[in-house]
């Protein structure tokens, strides 16, 4: 799977996500990150890497950015962000929301992505910034795996953008008018990037293409190269000391999560966010 493509953006996009946001030493946790993994088998990088709670996922605003990008298939790219410019430059978004119930508790992930078609226009400035279209998807439901101990969801948001000379998809949308692949989905696992030397936030995502039904993976599915892709988010702030919540005098026990499954009846074509 190919990495959303990017775009500008103006900056009071990205206001609400400042104060503390992305300080002087972020971008310095980034590139170190960055440098660490660029050459790393990343499958154990994952396996390594630690929960995230669930406050520390929905905490702030929620909004999570790609910060950096790899593909197992290197040669299809990999790349991470230089400064808060860069960051700015970002349509996507990752917008986690939801009520914690305990470490592991179950939250929505809305997602946005700008349109190839938008972001070209703007690039050779035939569209003002604040025309780029912009998809929004419907948020899905994001679990904790207890195998994984990663929160896992299933977008069923992805476009093809290329046949040959294999399919390659992307959740950016081709243009305005381009409807979801009917016979995939993007498989999203996603665990915290720790270390002592990483103050702020950043996931580490696993992400994978899929089946849209199960029953096609448990018959002869098998993953081909370059289907697998890894993408840090952050939300730009430093992590927050570790709490339990609890509310009243009970602490609610959690529950044991099901499977993130795609949307049953998946939609045809995405809703445009509208022009502002």
């Amino acid at each position: 799977m190919s990495a959303p493509t990017l775009s500008g953006q103006q900056e009071q996009d990205v206001q609400s996500a400042e104060g503390s946001a992305y300080g002087s030493e972020f971008f310095d946790q980034l590139r170190g990150i960055f440098g660490m993994f660029r050459d790393a088998d990343l499958q154990r990088v994952f396996q390594e890497a630690q929960p995230i709670q669930c406050s520390e996922l929905v905490g702030r605003d929620g909004e999570w950015r790609t910060v950096a990008f790899f593909n197992e298939d290197r040669a299809l790219g990999s790349w991470c962000r230089e400064s808060l410019e860069d960051v700015k430059a970002d349509l996507s978004l990752y917008i986690f929301k939801g009520v914690c119930r305990g470490d592991q508790g179950t939250v929505k992930v809305g997602t946005e992505y700008p349109t190839a078609a938008g972001i070209e226009a703007y690039r050779q400035r035939r569209i003002p910034l604040e025309l780029v279209d912009v998809t929004v998807n419907d948020p899905v439901e994001a679990v904790m795996d207890p195998r994984t101990m990663a929160y896992t969801f299933v977008l069923p948001y992805l476009f093809l953008t290329d046949r040959n000379p294999r399919k390659i998809y992307s959740l950016s949308a081709p243009d305005r008018y381009s409807a979801y692949a009917q016979d995939v989905a993007s498989r999203w696992e996603c665990k915290t990037v720790s270390s002592k030397d990483v103050t702020y936030r950043f996931l580490i995502c696993r992400t994978a293409t899929i089946p849209r039904e199960p029953a096609a993976r448990d018959r002869n599915w098998k993953p081909f190269f370059g289907s697998t892709a890894f993408f840090i988010l952050s939300d730009g702030y430093e992590a927050k000391t570790s709490v339990n919540l609890s509310f009243g005098d009970e602490v609610l026990p959690l529950k044991k999560p099901t499977e993130a499954e795609p949307a049953s009846v998946p939609p045809k074509s995405p809703p445009l966010k509208e022009k502002e």
